[in-house]
């Protein structure tokens, strides 16, 4: 039997859900979380993200202030906490790029300066994995009529 591995679980997972909300603080000192489209997880954690530079995120996020990366898929949820940098890499851009990412960016081009990436280097992530909903609803019950906490599926938080 193969060895459960949670932090593959978390990215793979991660990865599957195709958007996240990449959360940024601004300079007032305030949350702000906007959906992204998750670009690439890589083998090294790292999480890609392609947007436009004059974004307020872009700023928010290189200003050495921590990022977090959420989402939200059918009995998934996670949090991942990094940082994040802005990367110019043209062909990195162009392996991205697709239609879908076209819709987003109007007549700009992978090639245009406007158009960057995010690079986001995680720390730590934490996830909750349910196996589905009766499996839930069972644990729940058993919550209720006994005195032990239900378990309805798996809590981990991994060091990346």
């Amino acid at each position: 039997m193969a060895e459960h591995d949670p932090v593959k679980t978390l990215l793979e997972k991660t990865e599957k859900a195709g958007v996240a909300m990449l959360a940024t603080t601004d300079a007032g000192g305030h949350i702000v979380s906007r959906p992204m489209a998750i670009q690439e997880i890589e083998e090294d954690h790292t999480i890609w993200f392609i947007t436009r530079i004059t974004t307020p995120k872009v700023e928010e996020a290189s200003a050495d202030q921590p990022v977090n990366v959420t989402v939200a898929e059918k009995g998934f949820w996670a949090s991942i906490s990094g940082t994040a940098t802005v990367v110019r890499d043209i062909e990195r851009k162009k392996k991205y790029w697709s239609k879908t990412t076209a819709a987003f960016f109007g007549e700009s081009q992978p090639e245009d300066s406007d158009i960057v990436l995010l690079k986001v280097d995680p720390d730590t992530g934490e996830y909750w994995d349910s196996p589905g909903l009766p499996a839930t609803a069972v644990e729940v019950i058993k919550g209720m009529v006994s005195k032990e906490p239900a378990h309805p599926g798996e809590n981990t938080t991994v060091n990346l």
